[in-house]
C-alpha cells in the first residue's frame, strides 16, 4: 500500500483530535509503525500490505479513537537517535529528558572512561543513550522489577553495554564512585494529581510519575547518596519540577550548582559540580 494512502485513511478514520493533534498522531504512527518519515510520505513510499497488517491496522485506528497513546500502540518511541520499546510499565520518554541526555553528551564529552549512574532508569532510554555516545561504564537503576525487564531488553536491542539491576536507591551499594548520577525521578506530589492529563493519568505508571508528598524527596536521598558513592570531580544531573525549583536551590545551597532552563524557557535541570567540596566522604 501506499504510504499517502495510509496517511489519508487515519485522517479520515481517527476523531477526537484536533486537526493539528490529528496530523501529529498520524506522522508519529506512520514512523513508529512502518518506519515510514515525512520525506518518505512525500515521494509517497510504498509499504509491504496484507489481510493480517490490515486487520492490525483496523485494532490500531480503534485504540486511537480510544485515546491509547501512539506509543503504546507500537510499543515504541524515538528517543535521541534511536526507536525504543516500551510498554506501560515504564513512562514514555519526553523530549526535556531527550534534551537532558544531550546536555550531558555535550558537557562530558571526552577521551576519559566515566562511571555513570543513572537513577529510576525506566526503559532506560537516558542509560543506553549516555553509554552508546560517550566512553563509559553505565549502571541503571530502578525499584520497579517491570521497568527493568523492560530497559533490559533495550538494552540487547541498542547495545547491551548497560548494567541494569533492580533496586531502590535507599538499598542499592555500589562497588566503586561514580564520575556521573543523572536521575529523572518521580517529582509531582500526589496533590497535584489533578493538574496531570487524563491520557498520562490512564496510561503511564503513577509510581514514575507521584511522589507522596515530599516533591523533593527523591532529590534529597540521590544528594545524600552522591556525598557518599560521587567521584570529587563527579557531577549530579537532575531533571526537576520547575513548580519546587526553590527547594531544590535550599537542598544544594552549600554546593557549586547550575539551573538550566528547558526550551520553553522552564527551570527543568539541575547540574551540581563539587558536591564534595564541603563534605567529607564516608
Amino acid at each position: 500500500m501506499q504510504s499517502n494512502l495510509i496517511y489519508s485513511e487515519l485522517l479520515k478514520k481517527v476523531k477526537n483530535y484536533s486537526d493539528n493533534e490529528l496530523k501529529n498522531i498520524s506522522l508519529k504512527y506512520l514512523f513508529l509503525k512502518f518506519s515510514i518519515s515525512s520525506s518518505d510520505l512525500l515521494i509517497n513510499k510504498s509499504v509491504k500490505w496484507n489481510q493480517e497488517i490490515q486487520d492490525d491496522f483496523t485494532n490500531d485506528i480503534k485504540m486511537l479513537n480510544k485515546k491509547i497513546p501512539v506509543q503504546h500502540i507500537t510499543s515504541s518511541e524515538f528517543f535521541f537517535d534511536k526507536v525504543f520499546y516500551i510498554n506501560n510499565n515504564t513512562l514514555i520518554p519526553r523530549p526535556e529528558t531527550e534534551e537532558l541526555v544531550s546536555i550531558i553528551i555535550k558537557s562530558e564529552k571526552s577521551n576519559h572512561k566515566k562511571n555513570i549512574l543513572d537513577v529510576g532508569t525506566g526503559s532506560g532510554c537516558l542509560a543506553v543513550t549516555l553509554s552508546n555516545h560517550l566512553p563509559s561504564d553505565v549502571i541503571g537503576i530502578d525499584s520497579s522489577r517491570e521497568a527493568i525487564i523492560v530497559a533490559k531488553k533495550n538494552n540487547i536491542l541498542t547495545s547491551n553495554e548497560v548494567t541494569f539491576i533492580n533496586s531502590k536507591i535507599e538499598e542499592y551499594t555500589p562497588l566503586e564512585p561514580f564520575d556521573l548520577i543523572v536521575s529523572n525521578p518521580p517529582y509531582i506530589p500526589k496533590k497535584d494529581k489533578i493538574k496531570v492529563d487524563k491520557n498520562v493519568l490512564e496510561n503511564e505508571p503513577h509510581s514514575a510519575l507521584f511522589i507522596d508528598s515530599d516533591p523533593i524527596y527523591f532529590y534529597k536521598i540521590i544528594f545524600n547518596f552522591a556525598k557518599k558513592h560521587l567521584n570529587k570531580k563527579g557531577k549530579v544531573y537532575f531533571e526537576i519540577n520547575q513548580n519546587y525549583v526553590d527547594q531544590i536551590k535550599v537542598l544544594l545551597k552549600e554546593t557549586n550548582f547550575e539551573v538550566v532552563k528547558d526550551f520553553y524557557g522552564n527551570d527543568r535541570f539541575v547540574i551540581i559540580k563539587n558536591i564534595n567540596k564541603n563534605y567529607e566522604k564516608n
